[in-house]
């Protein structure tokens, strides 16, 4: 008797705890999570979805899988999580260019950035003026002498066609006066060893992209796009400081977005974890060693700063006579 009410209460339990264990093995995340960069590999965006990994993987059992997909100033990856399930697993790792850029300068595009799913801010950090390092002078009124005394003959570099830093760069020469000419790269780092060979007179780079040749005094800084001076570079100013408009406000941030129509549930999930992540000691000091501020926030605020920066860059391109290529 013992015996068969043993095998009955061990049929019991297996048959109560079966459904728990099933509803287990079924909560998001139960799969690695693919993310889209949109750049060049080895690129700032990248770097901070690595600092963020092996977090997640500790909180989720879960891996975040980078995967590279460059191409149309970010368009060509945007335009594949657009396409994707909407099911959380695939993601984009997004900097400025292909949630606001692309829009007020390409004709034609193969996704929509305002359906995109807003998860969570990921990191921003200001755009610099970084000049070659023979080039004459050290203020950015030297570069301005520079290039009215040179019209057409001064360069300056960027990440691609209708890029944050050409739309920099073109605001730079209509709010001068000056006559600048574009030289596109396929990429950040191109776009630095541009610069470091004397290919281009300056480059409006992330500071993180540019600040290690600018400690080993391989190039100059004129200019910082913060509101504030940067803690890395303190002894540059800013653009506001030496007299330049209030939409000169020049930062370059990345978020994390999904395709249209992720059940709420899920990106809730996944803002919950990398806020919880954003808060870890370790990950604020491995964000400031790139030179870069670490984010956060709801989901609900990404999509508000999304739908501002949006709206601020097309009075700009509008009042500037910005036209699409």
């Amino acid at each position: 008797m013992r015996a068969l009410c043993a095998i009955y209460v061990s049929f019991i339990t297996c048959f109560v705890s079966f459904p728990a264990l099933s509803e287990v093995e079924g909560r998001y995340p139960s799969k690695p999570i693919t993310i889209i960069n949109p750049g060049a590999a080895g690129g700032s965006v990248e770097l901070q979805v690595r600092i963020l990994a092996d977090g997640f993987r500790e909180r989720t059992g879960q891996s975040l899988i980078i995967t590279n997909k460059p191409g149309a100033m970010g368009s060509t990856g945007a335009t594949y999580v657009y396409r994707a399930p909407p099911d959380g697993y695939t993601l984009l790792a997004s900097p400025n260019s292909p949630m606001v850029f692309n829009q007020l300068t390409r004709k034609s595009l193969t996704y929509e950035a305002t359906k995109l799913t807003p998860i969570v801010r990921l990191g921003q950090q200001p755009l610099v003026m970084g000049v070659r390092g023979d080039m004459p002078g050290t203020t950015l009124a030297d570069l301005i002498t520079y290039a009215k005394a040179n019209p057409g003959k001064t360069f300056y570099g960027s990440q691609g066609v209708g890029g944050g830093n050409h739309m920099a760069a073109m605001l730079f020469g209509k709010y001068t006066g000056t006559d600048l000419k574009h030289v596109p790269f396929p990429g950040a780092g191109p776009a630095s060893q541009g610069l470091l060979q004397g290919e281009v007179d300056f480059f409006m780079a992330p500071l993180a992209v540019l600040l290690p040749s600018y400690r080993s005094k391989e190039l100059k800084i004129f200019a910082v796009g913060g509101r504030e001076r940067a803690t890395d570079v303190p002894e540059v100013p800013t653009f506001r400081e030496l007299g330049y408009p209030e939409d000169f406000i020049l930062t370059v941030w990345s978020v994390i977005v999904g395709p249209p129509g992720i059940p709420s549930d899920i990106s809730e999930d996944l803002n919950i974890h990398f806020n919880a992540l954003f808060r870890d000691p370790k990950v604020q000091e491995r964000f400031k060693l790139i030179g870069v501020d670490p984010g956060g926030g709801s989901r609900q605020e990404l999509a508000a700063m999304l739908a501002r920066e949006t709206k601020t860059w097309s009075r700009v391109a509008e009042e500037n006579n910005i036209e699409k290529e």
